[in-house]
């Protein structure tokens, strides 16, 4: 699956992995991808996986994170 955010496409075959993209971006391109990242490392333990964390950040930040384009298997729908 995949997910385009802001013009910056993440992969993975699953929410965990689409993490791991995330927070491999070192240094990351743009502010708000650091951002993501460390609300994703912050919010990890309370949703119980980084994967979990970056889907309920995304959901609720829909005007920061904007979701420009995602695979039809993707959660964030």
């Amino acid at each position: 699956m995949h997910i385009v955010i802001r013009d910056h496409i993440l992969e993975g075959d699953n929410l965990d992995e689409l993490a791991a993209c995330l927070l491999r971006w070192m240094p990351p391109l743009v502010p708000w991808m650091l951002d993501l990242q460390n609300e994703v490392k912050e919010q990890a333990d309370e949703y119980g996986s980084e994967g979990k964390a970056l889907l309920a950040i995304v959901k609720a930040n829909p005007d920061k994170y904007k979701i420009d384009y995602q695979s039809k298997d993707s959660p964030f729908l």
